[in-house]
């Protein structure tokens, strides 16, 4: 696999008063391509300081794809979900002790959901590299771009995990060093160019996180992905630790999104896992 930039201009504009006065013509439309069951103490970081009353619980979560729809430049999908094979095989064909269990329904794989829709896409953007974020790329076009932060490949283990990217031949990376921040977040990317869907640096649970944006004519979404798994850590502020790399920077960079959505109360939030 080949490692390239994703060329993106610095954005001129600095603040998101400013870009919220811009809307576009794009729509989110978000799948659900599975589900896991995940303990509640992890989804929550059970040792935060204001988290000592988390019990062990167990939620049933759905691992989710998202849908972008452009007016003018196309189809566009953050995330790959999962494919076929988990309807069949709850590890998806990966072998050994760390293969990840999911659930999936006839029919909720990525591949339908596009088919059935009759949805061409234009680009790939994927908030990292975890199983349930890249399985379904095994069953969506190659020949497209697949877009992630720069760091991911570093920790992308596909011995382990699976090797979901296996066909693909280029893997895109956003340098969000050379970008500019948009406070109170960090570096941000206007993805096409017109202020329509934003990638935002959202290190901490993985090196290269990314969280996405897209400022449509019916108000603005942001879609945490798994910098917050559940609208429980927006509201009690704290972030999650299972399969988070460094925790404190998640803790930090969910605090940024908190201080954000204050600021900014007419945006809609979504989080990773947890469908509208």
């Amino acid at each position: 696999m080949k490692i390239k930039e994703f060329k993106i201009k610095k954005t001129t504009q600095k603040s998101w008063s400013e870009i919220f006065q811009n809307p576009r013509d794009i729509i989110l439309e978000s799948f659900k391509t599975g589900s896991v069951k995940i303990n509640k103490r992890g989804t929550i970081n059970f040792k935060h300081p204001n988290a000592d009353y988390i019990k062990d619980q167990i939620l049933n979560v759905p691992i989710i794809s998202h849908l972008i729809k452009h007016n003018e430049f196309g189809n566009y999908l953050i995330d790959a979900g999962l494919d076929a094979m988990y309807t069949y095989d709850p590890h998806g064909g990966v072998k050994g002790k760390f293969a990840d269990e999911f659930f999936q329904e006839k029919n909720e794989n990525i591949g339908f959901h596009l088919k059935n829709n009759r949805i061409k896409l234009e680009s790939i953007f994927l908030s990292h590299l975890h199983p349930d974020h890249i399985a379904g790329a095994r069953e969506l076009p190659k020949e497209i771009p697949y877009i992630v932060g720069k760091g991911e490949i570093e920790q992308y283990q596909p011995e382990i995990y699976g090797d979901f990217l296996k066909d693909i031949d280029t893997l895109y990376e956003i340098d969000f060093s050379t970008l500019n921040e948009i406070p109170p977040l960090g570096p941000c990317a206007d993805l096409l160019g017109d202020g329509s869907l934003w990638a935002i640096s959202t290190p901490g649970h993985t090196k290269g996180h990314i969280s996405y944006l897209i400022n449509g004519l019916d108000g603005p979404i942001l879609l945490t992905m798994d910098a917050s798994f559940i609208s429980d850590n927006l509201r009690l502020k704290i972030a999650p630790c299972d399969y988070t790399e460094d925790i404190s920077l998640a803790q930090k960079t969910l605090e940024q999104i908190c201080e954000f959505l204050l600021e900014y109360p007419e945006v809609k939030v979504l989080a990773g896992h947890e469908l509208l």
